[in-house]
């Protein structure tokens, strides 16, 4: 069980970090983020080591500089944009937390500090140091954007045997695979002419809907679980910004997700064969597989019952597979809200995951 105190600091820690607007298009607030845990972190003589690539700033907490751990917990600090910005004012209604970053993702950074400072008090109370503690946390701010500039290149500097990246999965649900990614863009050209006249030219739009269309028909495989390729258009534009004139050029942006059955050479290849327009392939992320750890076994003990299983989105737990490092993705509860008005997290689970990665870790140190 978790100690009221310690409900009551992790809950204000996270309202704290809410009320940080750290998003992607506010980079001081990134930055500012970063400075607020790492002031965090000095007040209870915690060593910490910052960095700063292409100015994603990243803090790692280690027991000492270039040591290896047992497990390394994975948080970021950096949200998606709003459009109220109420949701950077955190507020507790019927055992929730509601907020921008509940469950996506300042509840586990808030979570790991205090589970890192209350096993280093622990320690300090036996005569031992920060150098004595078997796992250490990366907290990062770009993994909204993809995440290249933080966990992508600090986790290449950490060693660790394991893995539990804080950031889906929920108390019953361990994830042990998620799918990989393609991003690409799709660009028609037509001919402009005016809107009265609308024969003389050739609507690019009416191009892109039909390479669009085409597009789909590659996708049209359907299964219970979901767990097959999918595409989504998630941008799109024509034309020149004037009203009166046929668009002559019109560009897509595509989400295309896939899984272990899938070559992604070949999905875009297919798409490049079926239409017209130019295919600009701009982001391709691999899939995530856990792999295989006794540790496995040990989390799953601790969580009462939860289940291994996949889930569809991409995290940056794909970056220490690439590593062949073992691990494991899993949070609280939030109703599937992320990127949501109505983001939050259920505060119950919230204990529940810190008691239990604490009962986790414990163990872990005695292995």
């Amino acid at each position: 069980m978790v100690a009221e105190h310690l409900k009551k600091e992790i809950l204000q820690l996270t309202e704290e970090l809410i009320r940080i607007p750290s998003t992607q298009d506010r980079s001081e607030k990134i930055v500012e983020c970063a400075d607020f845990i790492e002031s965090w972190l000095g007040d209870h003589t915690i060593e910490c080591e910052r960095f700063n690539i292409n100015d994603v700033p990243s803090i790692v907490v280690f027991p000492s500089k270039d040591a290896r751990v047992k497990v390394l917990l994975m948080a970021h600090f950096d949200v998606v944009e709003v459009e109220d910005e109420t949701l950077f004012t955190p507020r507790v209604e019927n055992g929730k937390l509601y907020g921008r970053g509940a469950i996506d993702d300042k509840y586990a950074v808030a979570l790991s500090l205090v589970l890192f400072r209350e096993h280093l008090v622990s320690f300090r109370e036996r005569g031992l140091n920060q150098k004595n503690i078997s796992f250490g946390l990366l907290l990062t701010g770009d993994e909204e954007v993809g995440g290249s500039s933080g966990v992508g290149k600090i986790s290449e500097k950490l060693e660790t045997d394991f893995f539990v990246t804080l950031d889906g999965g929920n108390p019953g649900l361990i994830v042990k695979k998620e799918k990989g990614v393609i991003r690409l863009r799709l660009e028609t050209t037509g001919k402009a002419s005016h809107a009265a006249r609308p024969w003389l030219g050739e609507n690019a739009f009416d191009l892109l809907a039909d390479d669009y269309i085409a597009v789909k028909s590659l996708f049209s495989s359907e299964t219970p679980d979901h767990w097959h390729k999918t595409v989504a258009l998630t941008q799109c534009e024509a034309g020149n910004g004037s009203v009166n004139i046929v668009a002559a050029r019109a560009r897509a942006t595509l989400d295309i997700r896939y899984t272990e059955h899938d070559n992604p050479g070949e999905i875009v290849e297919a798409i490049r064969k079926v239409v017209k327009g130019k295919v600009t392939v701009f982001e391709q992320s691999p899939l995530f597989f856990g792999g295989d750890s006794p540790y496995f076994d040990i989390l799953q003990k601790h969580t009462d019952g939860a289940v291994f299983g996949f889930e569809h989105g991409a995290s940056d737990a794909r970056y220490l597979s690439e590593r062949n490092i073992p691990g494991a993705i899993w949070g609280a509860e939030g109703g599937m809200s992320q990127h949501t008005e109505g983001e939050h997290i259920v505060l119950d689970s919230l204990y529940f995951i810190f008691d239990r990665l604490d009962g986790f870790l414990k163990e872990i140190a005695e292995v």
